[in-house]
């Protein structure tokens, strides 16, 4: 049963070990602050300065690490508990959608993941929660420090102007002097001057996206896109593709019974075009500079969470409002046992420690593969002893981390015997490698 529980169900993501993505995280976050601010590239610093600190207070376990991600996550559901109370009142919807938000596949499997992404929900989150409730300060604050934990947070800030365009017409205002002196206005510049100086450095490092690991949009996606959200589907199992242009229908439908809803036209339209408009824009630019990866998409489920709970709210039958309720949470709870055990590492924390039974004091570490090396230099007693072989002494692509893979990290041939090298494949396994001497 324990075992069980481990491989099929959320308390997996706590449990397994690190993957690539996710070394990078701590490896970047161990050194000084100097040294992140200036090797980061297109990502923003926010999230890093936060593990830096984290580190040096409680270390840099795995579950430590995981640890800050959730505190971030807690944060967001913490939110979201205020919101629903102040949306619904004492209504069975203020209980519903907290538990709904909490217990989504996709949020939650990423509040365990050692990323920028559970804090990117919290800032999301708090960001959609401020402007809805004109807390202005705390929309400020939520959406600058949102942007600089993760850039894609932009698109959506723009839907929230956009939002703010439609409901306010500030063309129709008598003078520019009155619309230059709303807290909305004055915040949404004073964020624009916040985001500017990042939004620059990315402009200069386009370029970097001719080289990138990102796939193009096709007509599948479109269909699949808000399903493939919901959950956190990303592609494995195959014949998951199937079923979340289904969901994505679901979804739509509840769209349009949210939008059909005039008592709360506005706040609905919030987050219609809080999921929608960053969607289609970011799909519609994949299909000529692919840009589109379901996790950084995460404001969009948050945006379907409010919609389907707002459709539950617009629905005159209560006894169907909560059957759809229930079902809902049934159909969350099933995909959390049904997706772990696909979204499964690779256990080089295991293998690591296995080699480490065997590791003689002349011996060394070697990866197959950059795409390789980060975990293992990560679990790796003497990180001294870990490097890449690199026979064609080809460069390593940026988006794997290659301010973390120095040339003096890299290695063309195997040690010669009686000298050792103890060989991490991609695929978790392990050989002793060596050159006989001539």
């Amino acid at each position: 049963m324990w075992n069980y529980l481990l491989t099929h169900t959320p308390l997996l993501y706590m449990t397994q070990g690190l993957w690539r993505d996710e070394a990078f995280s701590v490896l970047m976050a161990e050194k000084p602050l100097s040294f992140i601010m200036t090797h980061l590239g297109f990502e923003p610093p926010v999230y890093y300065v936060l593990l830096h600190g984290w580190i040096r207070l409680f270390g840099s376990s795995d579950i430590s690490v995981k640890i800050l991600s959730l505190i971030g996550y807690v944060l967001a559901t913490w939110v979201v508990i205020e919101w629903g109370a102040q949306m619904f009142k004492k209504h069975w919807l203020s209980f519903f959608l907290p538990v709904f938000f909490f217990f989504n596949p996709m949020l939650l499997y990423y509040a365990f993941e050692v990323r920028t992404y559970a804090w990117y929900a919290f800032f999301s989150v708090g960001m959609l929660y401020a402007y809805s409730t004109k807390r202005w300060n705390l929309f400020i604050a939520a959406a600058v420090l949102g942007f600089y934990t993760h850039v894609y947070i932009f698109p959506y800030f723009c839907a929230i102007v956009l939002h703010w365009f439609i409901t306010e017409k500030p063309w129709k205002r008598s003078s520019v002097k009155k619309v230059f002196s709303t807290m909305a206005f004055r915040s949404i510049v004073i964020i624009f001057a916040f985001m500017l100086p990042w939004l620059i450095r990315i402009v200069f490092l386009t370029n970097r996206l001719s080289q990138s690991w990102y796939f193009p949009a096709d007509i599948r996606l479109i269909y699949s896109a808000l399903g493939n959200i919901f959950t956190g589907y990303e592609g494995t199992p195959w014949y998951g593709w199937r079923y979340t242009k289904y969901l994505s229908f679901f979804i739509l439908c509840f769209s349009l019974l949210s939008a059909s809803d005039k008592k709360h036209r506005y706040r609905n339209m919030l987050y219609l075009l809080f999921g929608y408009v960053p969607l289609a824009v970011i799909i519609g630019i994949s299909f000529l500079q692919p840009l589109y990866v379901v996790r950084y998409m995460i404001p969009t489920v948050i945006a379907e969470i409010l919609i389907i709970t707002t459709a539950l709210a617009a629905m005159k039958n209560t006894l169907l409002s909560r059957f759809l309720a229930g079902i809902l949470l049934l159909f969350t709870f099933a995909v959390n046992f049904w997706i772990p055990e696909h979204h499964k590492k690779i256990a080089i924390r295991e293998t690591v420690g296995n080699v480490h039974m065997l590791l003689e004091k002349k011996d060394v570490i070697l990866a197959e593969d950059a795409l390789i090396f980060l975990e293992t230099l990560f679990y790796a007693k003497d990180r001294n002893t870990v490097y890449v072989i690199n026979p064609m002494k080809e460069t390593v692509p940026w988006y794997i981390g290659n301010s973390l893979i120095t040339q003096d990290r890299m290695i063309s041939e195997y040690p010669e015997y009686p000298r050792r090298a103890f060989l991490i494949h991609k695929n978790g396994s392990f050989d002793v490698v060596y050159r006989i001497p001539m």
